[in-house]
């Protein structure tokens, strides 16, 4: 019977290579690191994380894919679980200050694919307008439910907690949590 320890192997070592690349690309953006740095970070030749992703396209894919296929599935469960959309919208920031790296790789590389000729700038597209259509569907449904009571839509809440975001990863001292709750005060009371 052939042994599964270098199946468990391989997916270990394609974890440490999306993380590494997740790091490298928060700090430095897609075009400042290399597939060279995310090699030298993990300790493999180019070749051995080329065995892995073919380019670098294709590992930049795979790092921005993994975060968004858990962030939907989670709000929705901790909503669930909460009862409320205005603490399940603040636990979803005391998420992401607990990894200010995803912070940092998502607010980084949105920024840079506002270039149509960046790799990751479909993958925004598509991320902003699901985002748009999830969070107005979202706050519809909260609005129904009594929990908000004031008109918002899902740009606009889209562009609050962006905002925040930037404004914490900038100054680390910066009332995040403060700011989200006086936001969340003005469309729910």
């Amino acid at each position: 019977m052939p042994s599964k320890r270098p199946y468990a192997v391989g997916i270990a070592r394609r974890m440490q290579i999306l993380q590494a690349a997740r790091e490298l690309f928060s700090v430095r953006g897609y075009r400042g690191a290399s597939m060279r740095d995310v090699a030298a970070e993990v300790g493999l030749t180019l070749a051995g994380v080329l065995h892995y992703f073919p380019s670098k396209e294709d590992l930049l894919a795979e790092v921005l894919q993994q975060r968004t296929d858990m962030d939907v599935p989670w709000f929705e469960q901790t909503w669930t679980e909460l009862g409320s959309f205005r603490l399940a919208v603040r636990e979803l920031m005391v998420r992401n200050m607990a990894d200010p790296g995803v912070m940092r790789l998502f607010v980084t590389l949105s920024a840079e694919a506002t270039d149509p000729g960046h790799p990751a700038h479909d993958f925004f597209v598509k991320r902003y307008r699901t985002s748009r259509e999830l969070f107005s569907a979202t706050l519809a449904k909260a609005r129904a439910n009594g929990e908000i009571t004031r008109p918002v839509n899902g740009p606009l809440l889209i562009a609050v907690l962006d905002g925040l975001q930037i404004q914490w990863l900038i100054e680390s001292d910066f009332d995040l949590l403060g700011a989200l709750d006086a936001y969340l005060d003005s469309i729910t009371g």
